[in-house]
């Protein structure tokens, strides 16, 4: 006797967390892969069941809790953008009929919100100067006006909260003048950032 009453215990209880994962005969739980996502506050919507999902920031893996049953229509979208980044469906694993083959592969990549790096440059006489970030470079002509400070940007944008590290890789030519470079190093802001300083004396 007292093993039917644990058989139906345990019954109730599994009965109990099905329901609380969706129930409804469901089998499978929609999962899948986020890429790049390096900043918070991304949520996820099913709007087959309307259930939503926050997602870490670094976080690579998600499983919704409520389970949909085969051939169930599923449609995950973002609901709730990240701060700073973007987040998309990787083709159209995203939606469709619910099977081992559609359940288990839904994809998103997140991409940063890119922002212009630049600042100004003063004393520059002469041709010949250039600046590097990394691999990206760009180079300073002098003002056509002399005295005159001259604007720069670099060709390629920084993500939101990417590190920065601006420095000279060529000097001007046929000057006598040195330029050096302050305020150079950070993490991008969110939003253009101008204010790079080079001198030239």
């Amino acid at each position: 006797m007292k093993s039917l009453y644990q058989r139906a215990g345990l019954a109730l209880l599994c009965s109990a967390m099905f329901a609380g994962c969706g129930g409804s005969g469901g089998s499978m739980a929609l999962s899948g892969t986020i890429l790049t996502l390096n900043k918070p506050d991304l949520v996820l919507i099913n709007n087959g069941n309307g259930e939503t999902l926050a997602i870490s920031s670094g976080q690579t893996t998600f499983v919704f809790t409520k389970l949909v049953k085969p051939d169930e229509d599923f449609d995950i979208e973002v609901q709730n953008q990240p701060t700073g980044a973007k987040c998309t469906a990787v083709g159209t694993t995203n939606k469709g009929k619910a099977s081992v083959y559609t359940a288990y592969q839904i994809q998103f990549s997140c991409l940063t919100n890119p922002y212009t790096l630049g600042g100004t440059v003063t004393g520059l006489d002469t041709k010949g100067l250039v600046l590097t970030n990394g691999s990206d470079t760009v180079s300073v002509l002098p003002p056509t006006t002399p005295g005159a400070t001259v604007n720069f940007t670099f060709p390629t944008k920084v993500g939101d909260g990417s590190p920065y590290g601006v420095t000279i890789l060529t000097q001007p030519k046929d000057t006598s003048k040195v330029c050096t470079v302050s305020n150079n190093i950070g993490n991008m802001p969110a939003g253009d950032f101008n204010g790079i300083v080079v001198t030239c004396q």
